[in-house]
């Protein structure tokens, strides 16, 4: 095993999943990503000022950006090689999307993200990904 995928969106969970995939890619001197996903925000299709909806997703590249930095701290202690990747869009098919596209060994990701209420909104990512990919998945709970 030679290269892990890690995915985060900021919640306690994916915490426990980077602390996880630490271990691992130590364990196996492997290289290890970073992955965050934000979704673009429509705010209504009939707003003619198609300003607020490009500042707001502005507003959540911004902070995917600062997802990836908070999870970066977690590994200043890590020896190995260490990445980070942000992508625009759904989180079950970019992350479904990055791991047939690098070709990773192990994912590893938290078993609920921001909380139930986004669980019910958006469907379960973790479960999404777990049978769509093709590789090992290890999700942390």
């Amino acid at each position: 095993m030679k290269k892990i995928l890690v995915t985060t969106d900021g919640s306690n969970n994916s915490k426990k999943a980077l602390l996880e995939a630490k271990k691992l890619a130590e364990a196996l001197d492997a290289k290890l990503d970073i992955l965050s996903v934000v979704q673009n925000l429509m705010i209504t299709p009939y707003v003619t000022e198609q300003y607020y909806n490009a500042e707001i997703n502005e507003s959540l590249i911004q902070s995917g950006e600062v997802i990836l930095q908070e999870s970066l701290k977690l590994f200043d202690d890590f020896k190995g090689e260490v990445k980070t990747k942000l992508r625009k869009g759904n989180p079950g098919d970019e992350i479904i999307r990055e791991v047939e596209e690098e070709n990773y060994d192990l994912v590893v990701m938290g078993s609920r993200g921001l909380g139930a209420f986004s669980r019910a909104m958006v469907g379960s990512v973790s479960h999404k990904v777990l049978n769509h990919v093709k590789t090992n998945v290890l999700i942390v709970k």
